[in-house]
């Protein structure tokens, strides 16, 4: 808790795309958030970015991390390189939203974890999906008794995307992999909706010649409850970030689920037989939501969901899924150990 304060100064380590399109307003627009400083490894580029969003203040990392004044950082990094500040954070007692994936294995993400709560700091991994409105509305439509037997979840997430030498994404070193970038959203949106963690996984990661990380793939996961998830995901193919819920006498699904922007309109389809409803949710910023989340839970101790555990246990199936494909069979979930 950071007492006698109400809004939280945080420092952007990163001048990513992602940070210019999406996080950096959405920290500016939060009512508990205030952007103090901007770093780059690239002064020229920090000092563009500052500019941009009328930032009086910008430098290197260690120029963030050296700042008193700053109770937080936003890192945005490609995957392969946010341990090292997200441990040199928590270090300078400095709390952390850390872009997704937060890393490239379990044993990784132990370590961060165990390093923030040494230091006393919160680290959240920014899957700003899960503060969209829609989704604890999918979960409460589910819960009537109407829809029966929920039991069947399946995912989509694919972005059309050509191979380029320059982009972290096809860069083993650096974390690149399409599981990492966005196979962890029907992981991370099938946790949510069902509220269960999976009991076993299976996946399937696809490559291509003279690229040396996976560029798509498949993923199975079994939970109580008899409850199974489904997902594809890749760049070679059309735009889709949808899932559906299918019971026994009904399917409900999202047009968007995940990557949505502030002025889209979401809309749940529910359909039943020789019927379809159609709700249209307003508009928000799903990421602003998700960064007063957080301030929250610094400024009052209190937040929605528990970051820490949640980043564990999304590492840990992260890691079944990487040690699936690699075994070529199911595993179980909680046999996976540092």
């Amino acid at each position: 808790m950071i007492k006698q304060k109400k809004v939280i100064q945080f420092g952007i380590i990163g001048c990513s795309s992602i940070a210019k399109r999406i996080t950096i307003p959405s920290i500016l627009n939060a009512k508990n958030a205030n952007l103090h400083m901007i770093g780059s490894r690239n002064i020229t580029k920090a000092k563009k970015f500052a500019e941009r969003f009328s930032c009086e203040k910008f430098g290197t990392y260690e120029d963030v991390l050296n700042d008193d004044n700053i109770d937080a950082v936003y890192i945005s990094l490609p995957i392969g390189l946010q341990q090292k500040e997200v441990i040199r954070a928590a270090k300078k007692g400095r709390h952390v939203i850390c872009e997704k994936s937060a890393t490239t294995s379990l044993e990784s993400a132990k370590k961060m974890i165990k390093i923030c709560k040494e230091n006393n700091v919160r680290v959240m991994e920014n899957f700003s999906f899960k503060y969209h409105p829609q989704h604890k509305l999918v979960k409460k439509i589910i819960a009537k008794k109407k829809h029966e037997n929920p039991n069947t979840f399946v995912g989509r997430f694919s972005i059309p995307m050509k191979y380029s030498s320059r982009n972290f994404r096809f860069k083993r070193k650096l974390g690149g992999s399409a599981l990492n970038d966005l196979g962890c959203y029907i992981i991370a949106s099938s946790r949510l909706v069902f509220g269960l963690e999976p009991i076993f996984v299976n996946c399937r990661l696809y490559t291509t010649k003279n690229i040396d990380v996976d560029i798509s793939g498949s993923i199975f996961l079994e939970f109580p409850q008899k409850r199974i998830a489904f997902g594809t995901f890749g760049y070679q193919s059309n735009f889709q970030a949808n899932y559906e819920i299918i019971s026994s006498n009904s399917r409900i699904d999202l047009d968007l689920a995940y990557n949505i922007r502030g002025h889209d309109k979401a809309q749940i389809n529910i359909h039943t037989k020789n019927k379809i409803k159609t709700i249209k949710l307003k508009p928000v910023d799903q990421t602003k939501l998700m960064i007063e989340d957080f301030c929250n839970s610094l400024i009052y101790n209190k937040n929605t969901l528990t970051y820490e555990r949640d980043l564990l246990e999304q590492a840990r199936i992260m890691e079944a899924a990487r040690l699936s494909n690699i075994k070529n069979r199911w595993l179980i979930v909680k046999q996976v150990r540092v």
